[in-house]
This record gives structure tokens, sequence and C-alpha cells, in this order.
């Protein structure tokens, strides 16, 4: 049987779009698809109907809309079933919110999460969208990403920092990613959220792609230089056990 060709052109499309690291232009996605731009635009309309695409009414350019993200919150029930144990320990042992977020384009995701038992916690809501840049699991993101995708980045959002009252220096931020992959943890403190902290590690799959990171949050107030190294390797264990089971063979080693 052969494929509705409209269908074909729209998924090819789609498939451009969702992969792009950076919102595209109607031409390139014309010259990508070798498809005349009425054409494109008429699909890209279709598209944006069912918000699988959406277009910057600034920039013109097309990226990635809010339907994208529920079709591939559906399709990672794999990632969320088997973090979640892992997640629910490291809720156990550490008595704080843990959550499980993903790199989606320029932003970034709550696809899970588990509520300290603390009256005292800091709990996101699942489908939280932020910069991918931002916080804790933006820096474990960034510091995975290439080169290539990190200038793109940079280029396209300059950092904005999400709290208006933290100031963000790109050279010193870049600077810092090292120290991330080496530690194989990232650590911030009001990046996001006022009086908050977070503590994330990357989750990577049987062919060593970044998936997710597991982020460990809680009230500024019960940091201390002693409870963040008894955290970390913590969160890294939880993070290394959930890409063991995705097939991941070099997962970091846990640091302390």
């Amino acid at each position: 049987m052969n494929p509705v060709r409209s269908v074909e052109r729209a998924l090819k499309m789609l498939f451009l779009i969702s992969q792009s690291d950076t919102p595209l232009r109607l031409t390139e996605i014309a010259n990508s698809t070798d498809l005349d731009k009425s054409t494109v635009h008429r699909l890209l309309l279709t598209l944006e109907a069912f918000q699988l695409v959406q277009r910057n009414p600034n920039s013109k350019r097309y990226g990635p809309g809010p339907g994208i993200w529920r079709i591939s919150n559906a399709g990672s029930g794999d990632l969320k079933s088997i973090s979640r144990p892992h997640m629910e320990l490291l809720r156990r042992t550490t008595k704080e919110t843990v959550t499980l977020v993903c790199p989606r384009g320029l932003e970034r995701i709550v696809v899970d999460f588990l509520e300290a038992p603390h009256e005292l916690s800091v709990v996101p809501m699942r489908g939280t969208i932020q910069p991918v840049y931002a916080g804790a699991s933006g820096k474990v993101f960034m510091a995975h990403f290439s080169e290539k995708k990190r200038r793109r980045i940079v280029q396209l959002t300059n950092l904005k920092p999400v709290n208006p009252m933290v100031t963000v220096d790109i050279k010193p931020y870049l600077a810092s990613l090292d120290d991330v992959v080496e530690k194989g943890y990232a650590y911030t403190v009001g990046d996001v959220t006022v009086g908050a902290f977070a503590l994330a590690a990357p989750i990577f799959d049987g062919e060593g792609i970044l998936k997710a990171s597991i982020v460990v949050r809680g009230p500024e107030v019960r940091v201390s230089d002693n409870y963040i190294k008894k955290l970390a390797p913590m969160v890294v264990l939880a993070a290394n056990e959930i890409s063991r089971e995705l097939g991941h063979q070099t997962a970091l080693d846990t640091h302390t």
C-alpha cells in the first residue's frame, strides 16, 4: 500500500522541525524538504491547527508546538516506568521532591515528579516548561550537548535568566560545564525558583544519547555543604541505574 502523499509530506516536515536545534523559516523548511513554499505553508497551517508546530510571530520561524510534547510524553513510558522506582527510592532516602526532566529543543519539560513529604517543599507542576539551559537540569543538558548546539542556544537565547534576580555571565557559565561533566551532576540555588536548590544528574539511553535528568529539589534553608556532599552521590547513582536499565553501558561513576 502506497503512503498518502500529503501525510508523508507533513510528517517529513514535522520530523525536520522537531529534530532541529533551532526554529526554522518557511524557506528553510521548503528547501530541506524539496517542496514549494505554497505546499509547505498549507501543511504548516494544518500542523499548527493541531498544535504540532507553532510559529513565532516576531521571528516568523517555526518550532515544535505543545502537541509534540504530549505525543513525546506518551512515548516516554519506558523512561518513566524505569525511572519511577529509582525516583521513589531517592525520595525516601532524601525526603525531597524528585523530578524527571527531558530536553525538548530550546526548552526542558518536567515529565514526572514525586513530592517531598515535608510541609516545606518545592514542587513543580507536571508539564512545567523552562529554558533548556536553566537550573541544575539545564546545566546537565548543556554540559552534554555538542559545542555547536551550545553555541546555537547561546546565540538564540543569550542565556536569559528565568529568575530576574539572577545574573547569568555567559563565559563563567560555559566554563562551569566542564566541572558538571567531571562531577557527574550540577547544583544550583535560586536559578529558577527563589529560595530553592536543585541537584541534577544525566540519564543516557543504550545509544549514549542524553535522554533526561533526575533532579532533587528543596528549599534553600535545608542546604549546607555537607548536605550536598551527602545528596550528590545518591542522585548520580539513581541516574546511573536508570541509564543502565535503558541499556547504557558506560554510565558515569558515582562521585563523592
